[in-house]
């Protein structure tokens, strides 16, 4: 099983596959952001929820909120019940 870094930055890539992009810093210049700020995503295994959905409507759905997000995602169902 992947751990979370691992799995986040499978979703990171295939964004920027989806994108034609080739590198972090595209990624960052599409979003407005520094490259060191695509960096700390990776390391920390979680992207800004605000960050996710914008690469979610980017690549229209192909990579979801929970994809980036999976700490969020797994609150929010424990939150409603579905575990």
């Amino acid at each position: 099983m992947k751990s979370k870094i691992q799995e986040v930055n499978h979703a990171l890539d295939r964004a920027k596959e989806i994108l034609g992009l080739r590198s972090d810093r595209q990624l960052a210049l599409m979003l407005d952001l520094e490259k060191q700020n695509v960096a700390a995503w990776r390391a920390r295994g979680e992207v800004p929820a605000s960050r996710a959905l914008q690469i979610e409507f980017c690549t229209d759905n192909a990579v979801t909120w929970p994809d980036l997000c999976p700490t969020l995602f797994i609150d929010t169902k424990n939150l409603l019940g579905n575990k």
